[in-house]
């Protein structure tokens, strides 16, 4: 490894009711891939308070392990504060975000996004992302408007240039400089992280990975590195309950009262 040195890396996970079946393969997952030599934390937050099994699965795992540190919430305040209860307590050079879908096929990903963000400017990253299946999922993304988010709610099909155009659709074996890129799995300096009090609590869920974009962008390049892959095994849960839409709707109202209405 080049330079790394004794670096300490850490990565939160937020919980709702998963199944232990996952929880194990996650930790498992993400212990195995930790770069040699660097010291690392893994916050795992139960945002079900009421699922004691998950919760004392935690614990167990906890005992097993020091690095890995359980947090239960009270109640559930949605991603974005979950992940700050991790946030708050991080002292690593680099966190991570992770969903607990995601899969890293070996350590020497992290290890090229580290070492990337060590010789750049950068200060969020996001690897190149694809599906069980091993398709691309194009998650970079252009600053949302009215007209582009309406449109990804109506299909692909509608207006097929100008969402090819959102998501960036045949620039991927490339750097995009973008600050509106995929919740699922970011890696952050964590001091600018600390410095922007992390998540804005105000979303409960969706968005809340377009905004700390571009927050984190205000103080260097936040961009997406294909040379580091990571496997995601996608849910779109905005798209199957009448719920879901609302919930995105919501967020979406904050995202623009926040940093402007732009419709097109």
């Amino acid at each position: 490894m080049k330079g790394l040195g004794s670096l300490e890396i850490s990565y939160s996970v937020v919980l709702y009711h998963n199944s232990l079946q996952q929880v194990r393969k996650l930790v498992e997952n993400v212990i195995a891939t930790v770069p040699q030599n660097l010291d690392f934390k893994l916050y795992l937050i139960n945002n079900s308070p009421d699922d004691t099994a998950l919760s004392e699965a935690l614990m167990n795992l906890s005992t097993q392990n020091s690095n890995i540190i359980p947090i239960f919430p009270e109640s559930n305040r949605g991603f974005g504060a979950g992940h700050n209860l991790g946030i708050q307590r991080i002292t690593s050079a680099y966190h991570t975000i992770v969903n607990p879908d995601i899969i890293i096929p070996d350590s020497s990903q992290v290890e090229k996004i580290v070492e990337y963000m060590q010789e750049s400017a950068s200060v969020l990253v996001q690897p190149e992302i694809r599906g069980a299946n091993g398709e691309l999922q194009r998650l970079v993304k252009l600053q949302p408007t009215v007209l582009d988010m309406a449109l990804r709610f109506l299909g692909p099909k509608m207006f097929k240039t100008r969402q090819h155009r959102f998501v960036h659709y045949d620039d991927y074996e490339h750097i995009i400089h973008s600050s509106n890129l995929s919740g699922s799995f970011l890696v952050f300096r964590s001091d600018i992280l600390k410095k922007i009090g992390g998540f804005d609590e105000r979303y409960f869920l969706y968005m809340e990975d377009a905004d700390i974009g571009r927050m984190m962008n205000q103080y260097g390049p936040t961009v997406y590195f294909p040379g580091a892959r990571v496997v995601h095994e996608w849910q779109r849960n905005n798209k199957k309950s009448f719920r879901g839409i609302l919930q995105m709707l919501s967020s979406m109202t904050k995202y623009f009262r926040k940093w402007g209405w732009k419709f097109w």
